[in-house]
């Protein structure tokens, strides 16, 4: 397979300084993820809670649009000189940046979650965005204190937001590579092939142990977790659709104790349903 972008940047020694930029934000993301009472912010960041998918793609739509509509009102201001299009501009661009900030807490949130080589491209990616997002306030900054001045005044900010959306469009691309490239955010159980038919396991029910959970395959390798709660019998996907962690490896949570929790993220799913 052809060495992706996001590939030649992050693999090997390349990579290494991107390690303690990662340990970095890590220790300030997972710390701050800690303290109590913060669960709820991380459900709706990853979108677990109220959209029931992934956040942070369907924000970046609303910033990457927001940016794109406002380089094209700068470069139309830039021939035209109409000084009509300011208030239309600066709306856009307060609008982008309520969004990008969603972004960004939404991308450190999912990205604090990732491995490896999957992790140094998130970073590379969030950081840089992350200064990008920044450089957009400055210009609307710019922007705002300029309405009394002479319209050349904005002029910086204008060439300042069209080098920033230059830069959009290659660091987004990086992103696009996390999701299309890595799975970030993919549903783990996306491409599992379960049979139609019910198969035989090799699992003894008389050998199974109230909420002590086993692992087992189906023919074609499908990993299946069996569980006994109360004499009841149940078998689910055994890999967590957020990571892939071992399902069979999580403990039982809740009030009467027939939930499942990852032992990786703390992904929670109804054994019973396989409900996340």
């Amino acid at each position: 397979m052809p060495e992706t972008t996001g590939d030649r940047l992050v693999r090997g020694d390349k990579g290494k300084w991107l390690d303690a930029l990662a340990g970095l934000f890590g220790a300030v993301v997972g710390g701050f993820y800690r303290i109590p009472g913060t669960r709820p912010i991380k459900d709706i960041l990853h979108g677990t809670w109220v959209l029931r998918h992934p956040l942070h793609p369907a924000v970046t739509d609303a910033v990457v649009g927001g940016y794109t509509a406002v380089a094209a009102l700068d470069i139309v201001y830039l021939f035209q000189r109409d000084a009509d299009l300011w208030k239309a501009t600066d709306i856009a661009l307060g609008v982008s940046l309520a969004f990008a900030i969603v972004s960004v807490l939404s991308g450190y949130t999912d990205w604090n979650d990732t491995f490896g080589n999957e992790r140094r491209l998130g970073i590379l990616h969030g950081s840089v965005m992350s200064l990008i997002t920044i450089g957009y306030g400055v210009s609307l900054w710019i922007r705002l204190n300029a309405y009394p001045a002479p319209p050349g005044a904005r002029d910086p900010a204008v060439y300042l937001a069209l080098v920033l959306y230059a830069l959009v469009a290659i660091f987004a691309h990086l992103g696009g590579e996390m999701a299309f490239g890595y799975g970030t955010g993919v549903n783990r159980q996306a491409w599992a092939d379960i049979p139609p038919k019910w198969q035989k396991l090799s699992v003894a029910a008389a050998a199974l142990e109230d909420r002590k959970p086993v692992r087992s395959q189906l023919k074609n390798g499908f990993a299946v977790m069996i569980a006994k709660i109360d004499d009841e019998i149940s078998a689910m996907g055994a890999v967590c659709t957020h990571a892939g962690g071992p399902l069979d490896e999580g403990e039982f949570v809740g009030g009467d104790r027939r939930d499942i929790k990852c032992p990786w993220h703390a992904s929670v799913f109804s054994v019973g349903t396989g409900a996340a």
